[in-house]
């Protein structure tokens, strides 16, 4: 209960300072065509990143920060970094950087449940349910959603069995009582966010899934690449600790003056694509599911701080009006919500959650979702049976060797 109430206060507070940050700075266009965006916004983002770069060198922040879904399989945050990472993300999001305000929140969450853990000396096992119903507090506000929340962070942590039990009551119930304080201030909900056309469940949907699917998966895929090649390309600049950020503000500006739908988080965004989709034609709305992919691995791996989650959920909308717009006779709804939950649904290895999500968020209704249900698990099937996600779990586990770059860059444990 403590947790849900201190953490809904705290994630308003974040959020409502991202919002006020970007509506200070950025004025989307009504119509978001082609280079509809503005000059200035790029001596914003400039700014950001400059700001950025400055903040993790007087913080001491290290160069490589456990990402969301890391923190949640790890099942701990590490407090110290945790004010720290949440200051630049602030900024990140505040600045238009195409990333999600879930990891500053999750960090929030799950710091505060290690941190008390380590206060009381604690077992691992009870420090590990503390973090994940904290990050479950977390994200019980800002998904607007209990069960969602429950299930996702469940999904992707996959507790030991004796500790399943009290993660998931705990976890239920530190998210009850955060969207209880949450919801009626910020008024904000994920269901039914995104209204789209009914649509009449028809057999042949089922066996039309399996395609949306793979290609669900193969754009998982390439998000994979994309975020693997930008690191590469920029890790020459990992002792510019100011000159990279900034120099990744300038390239996701100009890619946002050129494409304004690409800047942000995307969960607003996303609402224009869907009703202006049509007016927008496929090449522009396959142009921004390209830039997306690629402002957001930018972002990443030029220092910005965000999650994933939010940003994966733009795509896969995105993608999935593009394949109504190439195939029209495919619904709008079923490609939509397909998409929509199947990529991230193969990313994060949360299928069902994913699919909970695509429920909540569209209310296609129960017989639709049968080739939602499909897709999302053929997408999560091809990548997981690809071994990409094996070869990235056991890259993360490799120790790093003592006298590389990024080991000396590490903080003092000590």
């Amino acid at each position: 209960v403590v947790f849900g109430l201190v953490l809904a206060f705290a994630g308003l507070a974040f959020l409502g300072l991202v919002k006020g940050g970007t509506r200070l700075w950025f004025t989307l266009p009504k119509s978001p065509d082609w280079f509809s965006g503005n000059l200035w916004w790029v001596a914003v983002t400039a700014a950001a990143g400059v700001l950025v770069g400055v903040l993790r060198r007087v913080l001491r922040l290290p160069a490589k920060l456990p990402g969301t879904l890391k923190e949640l399989r790890d099942e701990r945050v590490e407090p110290s970094t945790v004010l720290k990472a949440v200051a630049v993300s602030l900024v990140s999001l505040a600045g238009g950087a195409s990333l999600g305000p879930e990891d500053a929140l999750g960090k929030m969450g799950g710091g505060l449940g290690t941190w008390i853990s380590a206060r009381r000396n604690l077992d691992e096992s009870t420090s590990a349910t503390n973090a994940l119903t904290g990050m479950s507090a977390s994200y019980g506000g800002l998904l607007s959603s209990p069960i969602l929340s429950t299930a996702l962070v469940a999904e992707i942590a996959r507790p030991k069995r004796a500790a399943l039990a009290n993660t998931l009551v705990g976890s239920l119930l530190s998210a009850t009582v955060a969207f209880a304080v949450y919801f009626p201030i910020a008024g904000s909900t994920f269901v039914g966010i995104y209204r789209l056309p009914p649509f009449k469940y028809q057999d042949w949907q089922l066996a039309a899934a399996i395609p949306l699917g793979l290609a669900a998966g193969a754009l998982a895929l390439i998000i994979i690449v994309a975020n693997g090649l930008l690191a590469k390309l920029t890790a020459p600049l990992a002792e510019r600790t100011i000159l990279r950020p900034a120099l990744g503000g300038i390239a996701f500006g100009l890619v946002g003056v050129a494409l304004p739908l690409t800047l942000f988080t995307g969960t607003d965004q996303l609402t224009t694509v869907i009703h202006d989709g049509a007016a927008l034609g496929v090449g522009l709305v396959i142009a921004v599911l390209v830039a997306k992919i690629f402002t957001f691995a930018l972002c990443e791996a030029t220092g910005f701080i965000g999650g994933p989650i939010l940003v994966t959920l733009f795509i896969g909308g995105t993608a999935g009006i593009a394949a109504h717009l190439l195939i029209p006779g495919l619904p709008e709804g079923l490609a939509f919500a397909a998409m929509f939950a199947a990529i991230l649904g193969a990313l994060v290895a949360a299928p069902v959650s994913l699919i909970v999500l695509a429920a909540l968020s569209t209310q296609i209704g129960a017989l639709q979702l049968a080739p939602v249900i499909i897709a999302v698990l053929t997408a999560y099937l091809a990548v997981s049976g690809s071994g990409v996600l094996t070869a990235l779990a056991r890259k993360a586990r490799k120790p790093t060797p003592p006298d590389s770059p990024a080991a000396q860059q590490r903080p003092n444990d000590g």
